[in-house]
């Protein structure tokens, strides 16, 4: 047994003392800087088999075993510590007997093992504690993932409803995607749901579903702004509606290039890249992969919970700066449609509303980033920054879902989009017309899947 445990103690250190408590060279020292000090107190088990490392299993020998059992509560920021900041902090755990450094006794000390487990204390409604492996941070999180999944689910059982209606005719290849970005980010939300649950029972979770839901968010995030890029550009309208909206013709073509990425990458990817507008195609897939990279990135900084739109490291920062640049590029594409010269007035009114509503969502997420990072407590961000992005994804889903499921009568947008079917059948019209108007390009304008005809232009 332990001959003398008196002198044995658990202490316990903030990540902004450790530091010190490394470079202290007593133990004496190094216990200065403990937030908290806990005796260790063995009580006597019996005899077990001796199953320890390097031992051997022939002679079926047996140990004294002793086990102390400590349970406590650190508080966060410590209330004794009037200067210590309110913030999310790592804490060292060691198990230290000063005496050693008086007397020699090492020989006496018995091999040790022990577990250190850390829980989330709270209270429920009857007073009693509740232990959870579930960080402070993660309450009400459960609840936003789930409405999350109800919701992106909706909207996009009705895109497909709109897409299953029209399995033999003609689709609209915009409608696939948002639908494909409501599935997505519905996946993004249950994958971090079954990785929360996991967490709440073992402390770890399931590592690759929380990666999972990163990436599927980056995907669906990244699919809502080459949309909103493309609508804003013209993509979907008649071509006699776009104009180039700038004088200077290198810059008009400069322009042309990168304001449609997502149609630009389906005529890319449809042709083989045999033609279709390269340029834009490589924006498109550069969008894509700087989204995945950042989401990855954010990973590198904390594995436990998904942190992607975090400011309190680079890639979120990073992050940030892009949605910046491509709302820049969002109200571009949008002003040089409505200065065309061929723009009717009421497609104007539209155009004006919807760069609002874009511009809103490429700034909206910094804006509550930023408000977040600033104005509120540690403990306090990431729920709110969660929130936060949820309403943001949200709101540009249903916008989106709105402008391919309503009728031709929902505004001017759809009074003359090909992504709405017209009563006249117009979307066929317009399909030849591009096609015959075209003869010297061999840019493709459809799909077909099956008998289904899937439209790029």
């Amino acid at each position: 047994m332990y001959e003398n445990e008196q002198h044995l103690k658990l202490h316990v250190y903030s990540d902004e003392d450790w530091p010190k408590v490394r470079k202290s060279p007593l133990c004496s020292d190094k216990v200065k800087y403990a937030e908290k000090v806990l005796p260790v107190i063995f009580d006597y088990q019996g005899l077990r088999p001796d199953d320890r490392k390097g031992t051997s299993k022939k002679n079926n020998a047996k140990v004294e075993l002793y086990q102390a059992r400590i349970q406590a509560e650190v508080e966060n920021p410590n209330p004794n510590r009037r200067n210590q900041k309110d913030r999310s902090r790592y804490y060292y755990f060691a198990i230290d007997d000063c005496s050693l450094e008086l007397a020699n006794h090492d020989a006496g000390v018995p091999d040790m093992l022990y577990t250190i487990r850390l829980l989330n204390a709270y209270r429920d409604k009857k007073g009693e504690p509740v232990f959870d492996h579930l960080p402070a941070d993660e309450d009400g999180i459960g609840l936003l993932l789930v409405s999350s999944i109800a919701f992106s689910a909706f909207l996009a059982v009705m895109l497909f409803y709109k897409f299953a209606r029209t399995i033999g005719g003609e689709v609209h290849v915009a409608i696939l995607v948002v639908m494909a970005a409501c599935a997505f980010n519905a996946i993004s939300s249950l994958c971090e749901l079954l990785h929360r649950m996991a967490f709440s029972k073992n402390g770890i979770g399931i590592y690759s579903l929380d990666a999972l839901s990163s990436h599927f968010e980056a995907l669906s995030d990244s699919m809502v702004a080459l949309i909103l890029l493309s609508i804003g550009g013209g993509w979907t309208l008649p071509s006699d509606v776009i104009g180039g909206g700038l004088a200077n013709k290198s810059a008009n073509q400069f322009w042309k290039g990168v304001r449609n990425p997502a149609g630009s990458l389906l005529d890319l990817i449809s042709s083989g890249g045999g033609s279709g507008d390269r340029k834009g195609g490589i924006v498109a897939l550069t969008i894509i992969a700087v989204h995945a990279g950042l989401a990855q990135w954010g990973r590198t900084f904390d594995d436990d919970f998904d942190t992607y739109h975090a400011l309190e490291h680079p890639p979120g920062r990073a992050l940030m700066t892009l949605r910046f640049i491509l709302g820049l590029v969002f109200v571009t594409g949008v002003g040089m449609v409505r200065s065309g010269g061929r723009c009717p007035p009421s497609l104007m009114s539209f155009l004006t509303k919807f760069g609002l509503v874009g511009l809103s969502y490429f700034a909206s997420l910094p804006g509550v980033s930023m408000f977040v990072g600033s104005a509120l407590p540690y403990h306090r961000r990431h729920q709110a920054l969660h929130w936060g992005a949820a309403l943001v994804q949200a709101c540009s889903l249903a916008s989106l879902t709105w402008l391919f499921v309503g009728n031709a009568d929902a505004s001017a947008y759809h009074r003359l989009s090909k992504a709405v079917k017209h009563s006249e059948g117009d979307m066929t019209g317009d399909l030849m017309s591009s096609v015959n108007g075209a003869a010297n390009s061999t840019r493709p304008t459809m799909w077909r899947l099956g008998k289904t005809k899937i439209r790029l232009d």
